[in-house]
């Protein structure tokens, strides 16, 4: 994952927690000692909190540091996923699962060319099945 695309996901993680703790900008920013628009820029992604200021936004998060990043065994993410849906069997997750692997293992035009495939399945699919 690049620099940026992190820091937008941690930024998109902090306004989720914030939320879910029904604090605003201005009230995180002073429990941490920040002003609201660092806050701000923390959830656009604009910048990235340094070191000290994680661990304060995990303690008025109530939430450890690694909940604001993301896992680092997404195929377990995607079983535990997969498996909360009833009406999927071993052979449709398999298939899925195989298809995520397929497209990490391509690169640049290989997994472009690989996706568009994927997409005009699915929009063939949808347009057929209205």
């Amino acid at each position: 994952m690049k620099e940026k695309d992190l820091a937008v996901y941690v930024g998109n993680k902090i306004r989720e927690f914030r939320k879910k703790k029904k604090l605003t900008q201005k009230e995180l920013g002073d429990i941490i000692g920040v002003k609201h628009n660092t806050i701000s820029n923390y959830e656009t992604g604009t910048i990235s909190p340094e070191q000290d200021a994680l661990f304060l936004l995990s303690r008025a998060l109530d939430i450890s540091i690694d909940d604001l990043f993301p896992h680092s065994d997404e195929d377990n993410d995607l079983e535990k996923a997969l498996s909360l849906s009833d009406d999927m069997d071993l052979n449709d997750m398999d298939f899925l699962n195989k298809l995520i692997k397929q497209t990490k293992s391509l690169k640049g035009e290989e997994r472009k060319k690989f996706i568009d495939n994927i997409r005009f399945a699915v929009e063939y699919f949808d347009r057929t099945n209205k």
